[in-house]
């Protein structure tokens, strides 16, 4: 069977949509507060799950909260959601004890809530989100209003994996690089019925084989949801400078500028990259290798002239010490 490759990003355009709530109506952002952000659970048809969350008002008032619900899939190979109303699945399976709370000024409370799977529930995964909302009445459109919310991400037990790698190289299938970062990824396919989350890494050996870097394959944690791909991007980068830096733009200040930006990233020569990932409950490994090329010319030219003057240089003064340890012995053999 043929290794599939794919790169894709993951649910942290989600995660950040759903807790700071402000990609819709930013103003409402600070209303509530909730912990954990999401659950990652599983189950038997029939069986029925209990979990809690910790809900704070961050507001100075005393308000009243009410939970909606949504059910959430993939779209593209970028990872953003699609919130869709839960006319069946996950969405409708989630219920809380409490359809308000009222909490004062900073005040907390943990809510229970309870996960009822069906006994016909197809094995695989489900995905759905808990809203949070100072409005009652469910709303799974991109109307979402003042609402913050935590992700559940459900898998019923059962055989439901097929997945693989499509594809692994640098981004844009570059070769040439004149220093770091040199930037990976990967695309992964999954025609399952649950998410699969690849962990693994991106191995990088110089030109003698010798290990450079290890890379961590799916450093965000990234799911890919069924009847999807996903996008995976992966940089290897020792040195950054920091956001308010700003490059000289005269040419020698330059220059040296780039000199120590390739120094603190020191790669020379050619590379391989080998990834390897495991998927599924069986832990299924997928693997690729691609090699590029690194070669910092301006690094490498200054430390040709330096290696150029210290020979020079040295050769001067071996030469100098020949020539005195010359004449010291022919002054001694007088």
């Amino acid at each position: 069977m043929v290794n599939n490759y794919s790169n894709s990003r993951v649910l942290l355009t989600l995660f950040v949509i759903i807790i700071l709530g402000g990609y819709f109506y930013p103003s409402s952002a600070e209303a509530v507060t909730i912990t954990p952000t999401r659950f990652e659970v599983s189950g038997n048809p029939g069986e029925s799950l209990n979990e809690e969350i910790l809900l704070i008002n961050e507001t100075e008032d005393a308000e009243t909260f009410y939970p909606s619900y949504a059910n959430f899939e993939a779209q593209g190979e970028s990872g953003d959601p699609a919130f869709v109303e839960p006319r069946s699945g996950l969405g409708t399976w989630i219920r809380t004890e409490e359809q308000a709370i009222t909490l004062l000024p900073n005040q907390q409370r943990i809510v229970p809530f309870t996960i009822t799977i069906p006994e016909n529930a197809e094995p695989g995964g489900h995905f759905a989100v808990v809203f949070w909302g100072t409005s009652s009445g469910n709303s799974g459109s991109v109307s979402v209003g003042a609402k913050t919310g935590i992700l559940v991400l459900l898998s019923v037990k059962g055989k439901v994996e097929d997945a693989g790698l499509l594809n692994f190289n640098t981004v844009g299938n570059k070769f040439w690089y004149s220093t770091l970062p040199v930037s990976f990824e990967y695309r992964f396919k999954n025609d399952g019925g649950d998410r699969i989350k690849p962990r693994g890494k991106i191995a990088i050996r110089d030109t003698i084989f010798i290990p450079a870097k290890n890379l961590n394959a799916n450093p965000t944690e990234g799911n890919i949801l069924p009847a999807s791909t996903r996008k995976f991007k992966v940089d290897w980068l020792e040195f950054q400078y920091p956001e308010d830096y700003v490059a000289p733009t005269e040419f020698f200040k330059k220059f040296l500028s780039d000199v120590n930006y390739q120094w603190k990233n020191f790669a020379v020569g050619l590379y391989s990259a080998r990834l390897d990932v495991a998927y599924g409950t069986e832990g299924v490994h997928a693997k690729s290798m691609v090699f590029f090329f690194v070669f910092p010319w301006q690094l490498v030219l200054v430390m040709l002239i330096v290696g150029f003057i210290v020979i020079l240089i040295g050769g001067k003064i071996i030469g100098r010490y020949n020539r005195f340890i010359i004449n010291k012995a022919r002054m001694e053999g007088r």
